[in-house]
């Protein structure tokens, strides 16, 4: 599962996400046990938040439109190969 550690969030994806559109999960802190949020990336939108506060959110979508060309990379080698 590719991961990505972008100022204190672990970025990554889940293999059984693929038949969904492209998206990504941030997780504040060293696991995916962390509170999180899942962003889909085209158009840049939260799709849900698991109890990320709201400075975190905003670091988190902030994270998300500046990576997001290299998520939807991500996203392509991964589930499209």
């Amino acid at each position: 599962m590719p991961t990505k550690r972008i100022s204190g969030f672990l970025c990554y994806f889940v293999s059984y996400d693929c038949s969904e559109p492209p998206h990504i999960h941030l997780a504040k802190g060293s696991d995916r046990n962390a509170p999180s949020a899942k962003f889909w990336l085209d158009p840049v939108e939260l799709s849900r938040n698991n109890g990320l506060r709201r400075g975190d959110l905003q670091d988190a979508r902030r994270i998300v439109q500046e990576y997001r060309q290299v998520f939807l990379e991500m996203w392509d080698e991964h589930c499209n190969d």
